[in-house]
């Protein structure tokens, strides 16, 4: 598999990119970056990623010509002008558009480490989603599949929940819709079999969130119409097991 990190100098936030997924992976994919018009490698981002323990030998400033090959399984890009302009070159490849906050023009001395911190989560949402090797079709550039499956009254109205709250129980779930355990926990395996969540089990309950790695474009979707549509979702009713939950995160 190929993977290729796109942002305009690939100076920051693709270089930072593509040594975080090579750190997590290892050779099992190959992982490339470059920038539509690429600068120079900024020393801070370096620095940064050694602080983490992230290789940077080899890291470099590229341009989209430097690259050995234009057959990316994955295009993911980083900034908006990097999606505007090379989204049409990468249209044989499934291209997901996240929009980061460039470090190099912020003011705040944490940026690069926020950076990494929230690159790493996302890195490692999206090689979950295709480590799980699901037979289904992934919603990753797929928007007639997004929006059918927000069709559904039952799958919609979970989805808003969720972007209101962190994570839910399948019993919170359960509990505000007034659906049955069996039809609440098979919507929401599709939903996270399509990519748009990803599950956590502890103990013998099993905690959903909306996935990181998901195209920003979606994201926005569903917030938009979590905030401008409240009706459409019921207000989470926190079951026990959410209760003993969230106790224990705040003890902790």
């Amino acid at each position: 598999m190929k993977i290729l990190f796109l942002c305009t100098a690939n100076s920051a936030r693709s270089i930072m990119a593509e040594a975080i997924l090579r750190q997590f992976v290892g050779q099992g994919i190959q992982v490339y970056s470059a920038g539509s018009a690429p600068t120079a490698v900024e020393p801070q981002a370096l620095a940064t990623l050694e602080q983490f323990k992230v290789d940077t030998t080899k890291l470099r400033a590229k341009s989209l010509a430097d690259l050995p090959t234009h057959e990316f399984d994955y295009v993911i890009s980083l900034c908006d002008r990097a999606r505007h302009e090379c989204q049409a070159e990468f249209r044989n490849s499934k291209f997901i558009a996240w929009d980061f906050p460039d470090p190099v023009s912020s003011s705040d001395p944490q940026a690069y480490t926020r950076t990494v911190h929230e690159l790493s989560e996302r890195i490692r949402m999206f090689l979950l989603i295709l480590r799980k090797g699901s037979k289904h079709k992934q919603l990753f550039n797929s928007p007639e599949d997004f929006f059918k499956i927000m069709a559904d009254p039952l799958r919609l109205s979970m989805i808003l929940m969720l972007a209101q709250h962190a994570q839910l129980c399948v019993c919170d779930f359960v509990e505000s819709t007034g659906m049955s355990q069996p039809k609440v926990s098979r919507h929401l395996a599709q939903l996270r079999d399509f990519g748009l969540l990803v599950d956590r089990k502890q103990g013998r309950w099993v905690y959903y969130r909306l996935n990181e790695s998901m195209p920003d474009w979606m994201r926005q979707v569903i917030d938009t119409t979590a905030n401008h549509n409240p009706q459409l979702y019921p207000t989470p009713i926190h079951c026990s097991a959410s209760t003993e939950y969230l106790e224990t995160q705040h003890d902790s």
